[in-house]
């Protein structure tokens, strides 16, 4: 998968004290993914959650440490490689809980 926005990622990391290993092993982790669905995905991180926005658009959530990802994925179904995870949040707990990020994304 191609992630878009990766060095925003590992910046909003660097911000967050003790989560920049763990961001670097999922990055990792999803540079050499081939995701064509949701299924795929849970294949590779079984606590990813896919989220329904008010505005109709899906994003999913993926649990790093004890921050929150948010990120939109655009699948390419022919082409599985070429997908492409798009970063939208990087949140603690605290952040995430309180649903705001719902109004931005």
């Amino acid at each position: 998968m191609r992630i878009i926005t990766k060095e925003r990622l590992l910046d909003l990391a660097k911000a967050h004290a003790g989560s920049l290993s763990s961001v670097k092993q999922w990055l990792s982790t999803v540079q050499s993914a081939v995701w064509g669905d949701f299924t795929d995905i849970r294949n590779t991180f079984n606590s990813t959650d896919l989220v329904r926005l008010g505005s109709g658009n899906t994003v999913y959530v993926f649990n790093i440490g004890s921050y929150r990802l948010i990120a939109a994925i655009h699948f390419t179904p022919k082409n599985p490689s070429r997908g492409r995870v798009y970063i939208r949040e990087f949140l603690t707990h605290a952040e995430y809980d309180k649903n705001t990020w719902k109004e931005r994304n």
